[in-house]
């Protein structure tokens, strides 16, 4: 059957013919159906637009908060705390997760070759998740005249949460997970962004003055990162760095080990943290962070992602990009492992705290995010990247970011002069190079508009 609204052509093919001396008829006649052409879903460009979006709330928005947090200037002086917490779910609420759930929701249609979602859910929910992290922290900030808009926020946030959760959820899996465990992981990611929703809108609900309680905010953020960011970075990967590098993805039993090790190690995490009511445990944590850390070299180990670097000379630049920002991860991994082996590495303070858990946001996952729009911009929009120069010098000034932000604060409990002018730095850097990644995306999104228009006209 076609599909509703497609064009469907016939082609006609004469096999034999009689032939007189004025006449020439056909005798036998196959026809041929054309394959109908797919249907394009309205506005087919919104992800590009969604990802502009969400990196110009981290340039002017996020990041503006943490070097006002850095320099301890206006609001970063006055009220630290809060405008910290707030650079955190600007970062990682009204950045990562919409940007990512943005692309998500195109991922999720071609992984599994189902229609596209509709243009009232591409628009809705990643306007639910920016929008509510916006609210969020601007009640938080404010928490004397507007804080009631940070209960709004929360609840939006974790409105889009469940919204993208129940989409993820009802793709029907097209084969067993025995045999393609690949679904498991964006269905697990899918649940533990709604799980972070919860505990954001929890962690509202106890701040006193504007400040969340550190338990929820930690538990809040790693959930996010270990448990979303990371199951929708490798259930994605596993199609596209398949694909893109000439990688042969980790069989089924491998990756079910991979599966298991993460989500594992993020309920363990939980059960450790001590969050709300539950009893910390530094044993059980320690176990926790160095599960997640296998699972982390397990993946790239198996897939073979570092390898891939001598193979990406004069290959199409995400080749290089790709596996460029895993050495990120493995930093990261590294890092984790040493807090779960060596003594006292659970009783770090907050800025050592911080600076391994930017190696993972700064080191690998927003370095990730630009080198795979090298390869969405080009594939679901143009054909090509506009100003990929630009996308290009995005991704390498976020990089230069990582180490300025993550070094200094390794070994300091307490910033110095210098450890705070490399802060700001670092926040500079990366400002300059999401800025460029906005303008790219939005460009991208501009053009391919405009190209709609000129097809629809012709």
């Amino acid at each position: 059957m076609s599909q509703p609204g497609a064009t469907t052509t016939a082609r006609f093919e004469v096999k034999m013919t009689h032939r007189s001396a004025d006449l020439e008829i056909p005798v036998v006649i196959r026809a041929r159906i054309a394959t109908p052409a797919p249907v394009l879903p309205r506005h087919p460009f919104v992800f590009a637009i969604w990802m502009s979006a969400a990196s110009m709330v981290a340039v002017a928005a996020g990041l503006v908060l943490g070097i006002l947090a850095a320099t301890e200037a206006s609001i970063g002086g006055s009220r630290w705390t809060p405008s910290v917490q707030a650079h955190g779910r600007l970062q990682l609420f009204g950045f990562v997760a919409t940007f990512v759930v943005a692309l998500a929701l195109e991922f999720l249609i071609r992984l599994n070759g189902r229609p596209a979602f509709s243009a009232r859910v591409r628009i809705v929910v990643p306007a639910l998740l920016g929008g509510g992290a916006l609210a969020l922290a601007a009640g938080q900030v404010w928490h004397d005249t507007i804080g009631a808009l940070a209960y709004a926020g929360g609840a939006a946030f974790l409105c889009g949460a469940l919204s993208f959760a129940v989409l993820t959820w009802r793709i029907p899996l097209s084969r067993p997970v025995r045999v393609d465990p690949q679904p498991l992981f964006m269905r697990a990611a899918a649940a533990w962004l709604a799980v972070a929703g919860a505990l954001a809108l929890w962690g509202v609900a106890e701040a006193e003055a504007g400040v969340i309680p550190l338990d929820i905010s930690s538990a809040t953020v790693e959930v996010f990162l270990r448990g979303f960011v990371t199951l929708t970075i490798i259930g994605v990967g596993l199609r596209a760095f398949a694909g893109h590098l000439g990688l042969q993805p980790p069989g089924p039993g491998r990756l079910l080990v991979v599966y298991s090790l993460l989500n594992a190690s993020v309920v363990a995490w939980l059960l450790a943290s001590g969050v709300g009511a539950l009893q910390a445990s530094s044993w059980l944590e320690r176990i926790a962070d160095a599960a997640f850390a296998a699972g982390l070299v397990a993946f790239v180990a198996w897939f073979g992602l570092l390898t891939s670097l001598r193979r990406a000379r004069g290959g199409p630049r995400y080749t290089l990009l790709i596996p460029l920002a895993w050495v990120g991860a493995m930093a990261y991994a590294a890092l984790l492992a040493a807090t779960a082996v060596l003594p006292g590495g659970h009783s770090l303070g907050l800025y050592e705290d911080g600076a391994i858990r930017h190696t993972y946001l700064l080191g690998f996952i927003v370095p990730l995010m630009i080198a795979m729009a090298h390869v969405v911009l080009a594939r679901f929009a143009l054909g090509f990247v506009p100003w990929e120069n630009a996308l290009t010098g995005g991704f390498f000034l976020l990089f230069a970011a990582w180490p300025l932000r993550t070094i200094p604060f390794l070994f300091e409990s307490a910033p110095s002069t210098p450890s705070r002018w490399l802060l700001t730095t670092a926040g500079l850097l990366a400002m300059a190079g999401l800025f460029l990644v906005a303008t790219v995306c939005a460009r991208t999104a501009q053009l391919a508009t405009r190209r709609a228009r000129q097809l629809a006209r012709a």
